[in-house]
Order: structure tokens, then sequence, then C-alpha cells
């Protein structure tokens, strides 16, 4: 009955063990581009940063706010009087001589105090100016989030594109070993019945080593390029992803001859310029409005309680109250000019902001030319590799059927490979950098997944 029993429970241990493997495998993220963006929005560390900056941005405009609400304090002050304070009196108050004085020490050895104040701001131009300050403060916070979710998706796609490129290299890389070893093999066969000589088997056996090693290479960098990609989306280098997107899914056809739809504002950088240039008139206005006198509303409550011993609360000795209320308008005079150097030092400081807007205006159209030539010519290069790669195939089979009918070398089979080879490489290199340039081009307009 119990080898019945530990039978069951390995049966039962066993069925635990595959289904927790089954589970860590349906853990795998299946993401397509516009899902590790998705990702990348919410985990990049660059990104929730940016979200702290928000969040502190608006405690920080509440914090801002506060000053203009009443402001309550209060304090209790407990005071020993060792000695007790010396008072001189007139004589002639008490019938002595004019001209002298009597010292008598008036008061108890020990006081309490309480006492609340309280005050609220009735005017201050600062003030008002910070307020509306505040607004431009979050603005910023929200509009460096925007940058930087721009930056994510930037190298998110070039990631997600550099993953998806090295796949297909290394696909290409795993055909042409195929290839080669079936050749080989081919031309063993052949040397064996002496119909070749050992030094073409020779030849392709050294090609063939080599496409080996470039595909060793390639399967490391493949790797390593899914890890990049995680990297830049925020995800934990240990989990597993696939990738539902392909190369030829990818759009790579924009109309860069009536693309116009370019607008200063799509730029986020250019809207930051704005916003910092708008902060320094505010911090312009705030400093002039300085000079004016501020009003506030001030109140006070206390109660004292003096007596020959500490028994304050015992209700033996009586709390003499006190209450005030009042105004009180602080007025600048005179501070060594430090205002009116402030303020120059804004006057500049606009003056700077309002150049580098403009020099950031003319930066963006140059970068979108820039990004626009880069693309054209990535385009032409691409076609170019691919017209390439399609006649070195051509070339290449054409040779192998040659060899095989007995009318061609062996030299001119290696000499076809390996510039198969290097056309595929170049075709590879030219997709990634157009699908590159494609995304520096939408970046740069300002229109970067903008869907």
């Amino acid at each position: 009955m119990s080898r019945i029993k530990t039978g069951f429970l390995i049966i039962l241990l066993c069925w635990a063990m595959q289904a927790f493997s089954q589970k860590k495998t349906d853990s795998i993220f299946h993401l397509s581009l516009r899902q590790s963006i998705d990702y990348a929005l919410a985990h990049q560390a660059n990104v929730m940063n940016a979200k702290y900056e928000v969040g502190k941005a608006d405690a920080h405009v509440k914090e801002i706010i506060g000053i203009g609400l009443p402001q309550v304090n209060g304090f209790i002050n407990v005071s020993d009087y060792v000695q007790i304070p010396t008072t001189l009196i007139p004589a002639q108050f008490l019938g002595g001589p004019s001209g002298e004085f009597i010292p008598l020490q008036f008061g108890t050895q020990y006081n309490a105090t309480g006492e609340i104040d309280a005050s609220q701001l009735l005017f201050d131009g600062s003030y008002i100016v910070g307020l509306e300050a505040t607004k431009t403060y979050r603005a910023l916070a929200n509009q460096s989030l925007t940058l930087a979710n721009t930056q994510a998706v930037s190298v998110v796609c070039k990631s997600y594109y550099l993953v998806l490129v090295n796949k297909w290299k290394l696909q290409m890389t795993e055909a042409d070993v195929n290839r080669l070893k079936k050749l080989m093999d081919e031309t063993e066969k052949m040397n064996e019945a002496g119909f070749t000589e050992k030094v073409d088997y020779d030849r392709i056996k050294v090609n063939y080593n080599n496409i080996k090693t470039l595909q060793t290479t390639m399967e490391k960098v493949v790797i390593l390029s899914y890890k990049t990609l995680k990297f830049q989306m925020g995800m934990p280098i240990a989990d597993s992803i696939t990738l539902t997107d392909s190369l030829k899914s990818l759009p790579l056809n924009p109309d860069l001859e009536n693309d116009t739809s370019f607008k200063a504002n799509n730029r986020i950088e250019y809207a930051i310029a704005q916003t910092n240039l708008w902060g320094s008139h505010l911090q312009l206005r705030r400093d002039r409005y300085s000079y004016f006198p501020n009003l506030l509303l001030t109140g006070s409550v206390n109660r004292v309680n003096q007596g020959e011993t500490t028994q304050f609360f015992n209700g033996s000795q009586p709390w003499y109250p006190t209450a005030i209320v009042g105004l009180r308008m602080n007025i600048p005079i005179f501070d060594g000019l430090q205002k009116n150097y402030r303020i120059q030092q804004d006057k500049y400081l606009v003056q700077e902001e309002e150049l580098q807007l403009n020099t950031l205006k003319e930066s963006i159209s140059l970068e979108i030319a820039n990004s626009s030539t880069n693309l054209e010519n990535a385009l032409a290069d691409l076609k170019n590799q691919k017209e390439n790669m399609e006649l070195a195939q051509s070339v290449e089979h054409d040779t192998k059927l040659k060899y095989e009918a007995g009318t061609g070398s062996n030299l001119e089979v290696v000499d076809a490979e390996t510039s198969l080879t290097e056309a595929e490489t170049n075709y590879y290199n030219a997709l990634y950098n157009a699908l590159v340039a494609k995304v520096d081009y939408e970046q740069a307009k300002g229109t970067l997944f903008k869907k």
C-alpha cells in the first residue's frame, strides 16, 4: 500500500514539475514593435525618471500655492528667572530726591507663555507672478516626459530593427552554410571518383569553415541584440521575448518629395525652448514686482502664567490672555541695488533664450534636410545592394550549374560564393541603415510613431 502511495506521489510531483515548466514557457513575451514601445514607455528608466519629475513638479506647484494660504504657528515658552530682572525707578516717585533711582525687582521666578500666531498674505506681486509660473513649471516637466518618451521610441525602434536584421543575417548565413556543405560533399565525392582535384575540395572547405565561423559569430550577435533590445525597453535581461513583426511588415517607403507636414511645434525640443523662454519672462516680471510692497493680515493670541512654582497647569495659578490683530506692510526702500542687478541678469537671460530658440528652429530645419538626404541615400543604396545581391545569387547559381556540368572551374565557384556572401552582408547593412535613417528622419520632423 505504501508503494502505491509513493508511486502516486512521484507521478503527482512529475506532473507538477511539468506544469511549472509549461508555465515558464508560456511566460515568454511575444512583442510587436508597437508592444515593445508601449512596454518601454511604462518601464524604461529614463521614462520612469521623467515621470517622477512630473510628480515632483506637481508637489512643488502645491508648495508654491501654499505660500498664499493662511500661515499658523504655535509655541510654548517656559522661563526660569534664576535672577529676576532689576528695574530702576526714579526716587522722586517714592518721595525721594530728584535725580536718584531706586533699584526694584518685579516679576516671578517662573513664567509660561502659550501663543498662536497667524498671518494671511493679502497682496504680493511676486507671489502673483509665481502662481503663473507654476503652470510653466508643470508644463516643462510634462514636456520633458514627452521628450523622454520620444527618445525611448527611437532607441527601441532601432534596437528592434537590429534584432530583425541580425536574425535575417543569421538565416541567410545558415542557408549559405547548408549550400556550401552540399557543394563540399559533392566535390569530395567527385574527387574520390577522380573527376576533380583535391585542391578544388580544399578551396570549398576553406569557404565552408569561414562561413561556419560567421554563423557562430552571428548566433552570438543575435543573442546580444536581443539583450540590447530588452535593456532599451527596461525589461529584465533574463526574460525571454520573441518578435512578432518581420522586416517585410515594416513600411520603408516615405514620400520624401511631397512630405510637408513639418511644424516647429512638432518637435518637443522646440516646445521646451519656448517654455523656458516664457519662464524667463516670468522671472523678469517677478523681480520687477519685488519693488512693490506686500501686505499681510496678522494676528496672535497668547496666555501668560507667572508664579513662584512650576505648577502651571494645576489650576491654582491664573493665565492672563492677550489678543492682537493687525496689518503689516513691508516696503522695500534700499537693498544695495540687488534687485536692479537681478533684473539686468533676467534681461540677458531672455535675450539668450530668444537667440537659442531662433537657432534651434534653424537647426531643426537643417536636421530635417540632412535626415531627408540621408534617408534618400540609404534607400538608393538599399535598392542598389538588393540588385547586387540578386545578381550575386544568380551568378552563384549559374556558376554551380556550370561546375556540375564540367564546363566551369572550382575557382569560379569559390569566387561566386565569396561574392554572394559579401553582397548579402552589404544588403543587410544597407537595410539596417535605411531603417535607422527612417527613424532619424521621423524624429527630426517630430512625427516618430505618432499614430
